[in-house]
């Protein structure tokens, strides 16, 4: 460069400079036009979250929204037999603060990553106990913390993949996730309140006997008797026969679970160890009660019963 002249020496230095300056200048705009399309993005399927409680237990769904846009979805846009997770981008999550119990089986406190595996006929819904999975990245279901059978429905189109609570009662609910014109309801039921000592005027209107009658297509025998006493910590401990087997009585603790509504609290060895969240009874008539249903999930009707004495009774 020692044998170019100032003024050449000028000229290539000042080229250097305009080619540079021309170079940064279309990285500046680049740059400003990439971060003004970011910040005007509209993501094809956005985040959206829903959440429910339940008697002290809430219950968290996270995930993005997927649009179904004319496509045929299951079965086409998502294989059948294969695992998918019921959202887009990240794994869509369910969140527990306790234990709940999902289509009957157990699942403990925490957050977990969903996916579905869809089929013509049931399908499986797996809870990952890893919760941070991309949706390409398909955990084996074998390797989930559980596997649960579910079943779709048909139901009214939804464009945008959508998880609900439509039905909520007491300390159970339906969740359910829909797209398109499929739905896939999951019955949730979480652990009632403790048991609890009730006072007396909250207790005597229930005490006596009642006579059930099982609803027709339950399967088990049609009649049985059903009792409710009160214990000496103030508790109300029901007896009831329901013979699935000749001779089988069955006794436990009412525990309240909502206005004249009660989950029973079974026991061993003598301590309450498990309140049954699959069976609810619930006592009407004011002042003295002069009936009681028996519910299962969903508030399914199990059994109806009328008072059977005048007066109170105890086993």
């Amino acid at each position: 460069m020692k044998a170019y002249r100032n003024g050449t020496m000028n000229a290539y230095r000042w080229g250097i400079r305009d080619r540079l300056g021309l170079v940064l200048g279309l990285a500046l705009l680049l740059l400003l036009v990439s971060a003004r399309q970011s910040s005007a993005q509209i993501r094809a399927s956005e985040r959206g979250s829903v959440s429910q409680t339940l008697d002290g237990t809430t219950i968290t769904i996270d995930y993005s929204r997927p649009t179904a846009r004319g496509r045929e979805l299951f079965g086409t846009l998502v294989p059948w037999d294969v695992t998918w997770t019921p959202g887009a981008n990240w794994a869509t999550t369910l969140e527990a603060n306790k234990d709940i119990r999902i289509n009957g089986v157990d699942v403990a406190a925490g957050r977990y990553s969903v996916w579905m595996t869809p089929r013509e006929g049931s399908w499986t819904l797996t809870l990952n106990d890893v919760p941070e999975y991309f949706h390409f990245q398909k955990p084996d279901p074998a390797l989930g913390a559980y596997n649960i059978d579910v079943n779709p429905e048909t139901a009214e189109h939804v464009e945008m993949l959508t998880w609900s609570f439509p039905t909520v009662s007491g300390d159970a609910a339906v969740l359910a996730m829909r797209w398109g014109s499929t739905k896939v309801p999951l019955q949730v039921m979480v652990q009632p309140t403790a048991a609890v000592t009730l006072a007396e005027e909250q207790r005597k209107p229930l005490l006596g006997a009642y006579s059930l009658e099982v609803l027709p297509g339950i399967g088990y025998p049609t009649e049985a008797d059903f009792r409710v006493r009160e214990a000496d910590d103030g508790t109300l401990r029901a007896w009831m026969s329901f013979p699935i087997h000749e001779g089988d009585e069955l006794e436990f603790d009412l525990i309240p679970s909502g206005p004249d509504r009660f989950n029973p609290g079974l026991y061993r060895d003598g301590e309450l160890f498990n309140i049954e969240i699959g069976v609810s009874f619930e006592f009407a008539g004011g002042e003295r009660a002069e009936s009681v249903i028996m519910r299962g999930i969903e508030g399914t009707a199990f059994a109806t019963g009328a008072r059977a004495d005048s007066a109170d009774r105890t086993r």
